[in-house]
């Protein structure tokens, strides 16, 4: 886990922890603090999906399964903001949690062998 103060990276998005600052495809992006904090634990953990349980810990400092209704409010938050800009970068992990991952992008002048789709997103419950 890289430490805190430093610049945190996944394709075209841009953290600075030191700065307090988001850019995304070379935009700022204004985030609230509580937004700010889920997104620097999210890419913290790029790639790993991280429960409800552990955001509400990490993020809120909260240790109660019951008010995980507020991390699907500022997911929705966040991916309207983020994705304004780009494709989605925050995915649900139906019944696990959420994950942050950078699609790969296709080289200039040719096609990605990645599949069109990303078996391991679950997105079909609506969940923001």
């Amino acid at each position: 886990m890289p430490p805190a103060g430093s610049v945190l990276r996944a394709g075209d998005l841009v953290l600075d922890e030191e700065r307090w600052t988001v850019h995304r495809a070379g935009r700022e992006v204004g985030l609230s603090p509580t937004e700010f904090r889920l997104l620097a634990c999210l890419m913290r953990n790029q790639g790993r999906v991280l429960s409800r349980t552990q955001l509400l810990e990490n993020v809120w400092g909260w240790n109660r399964a019951c008010q995980s209704q507020i991390i699907e409010t500022y997911v929705s938050y966040l991916r309207r903001k983020l994705e304004a800009l780009g494709p989605r970068l925050i995915h649900t992990r139906r019944g696990a949690g959420y994950t942050l991952r950078a699609e790969a992008t296709a080289p200039p002048g040719g096609t990605s062998s990645a599949p069109s789709y990303a078996p391991w997103r679950d997105e079909s419950a609506g969940l923001p």
